[in-house]
């Protein structure tokens, strides 16, 4: 199972930084997260999007609208994990090396790369 972790900021929001120990934290749960396969990928999401669109045949490409400010995502990570209540267990460590504040989690719903992959031909 995949689950998209995320938190939201009002633009201008200033983030709180975290404490020098949540720091030290974040950075061992990081790198015990990657080394393990927990985290599938990690980033940001810009206020910039672009649009791909086709109509009757024809494509048109455009850039924005833009997402709202009250919508931006600075941060997010995509974690692979057995069940809800496991991805709970590192969301909860992730927050707590974070400081106060809210974490969002979602499952992805859908096929994953793995799943598609083709039997190997006889």
């Amino acid at each position: 199972m995949h689950f998209f972790v995320y938190f939201t900021m009002t633009e201008g929001e200033a983030m709180n930084p975290s404490s020098p120990e949540g720091m030290a934290k974040m950075c061992k749960l990081m790198e015990k997260s990657f080394e393990s396969g927990k985290i599938v990928a990690t980033g940001k999401l810009p206020q910039e999007v672009t649009n791909v669109q086709l109509e009757k045949g024809e494509f048109s490409i455009s850039d924005g609208p833009f997402i709202e400010g009250k919508e931006l995502i600075p941060g997010f990570t995509v974690i692979n994990a057995d069940s809800k209540e496991e991805a709970l267990e590192w969301v909860r460590e992730m927050r707590e090396c974070m400081g106060d504040g809210t974490i969002k989690m979602a499952q992805l719903m859908g096929t994953s790369a793995e799943d598609m992959k083709m039997p190997p031909p006889s």
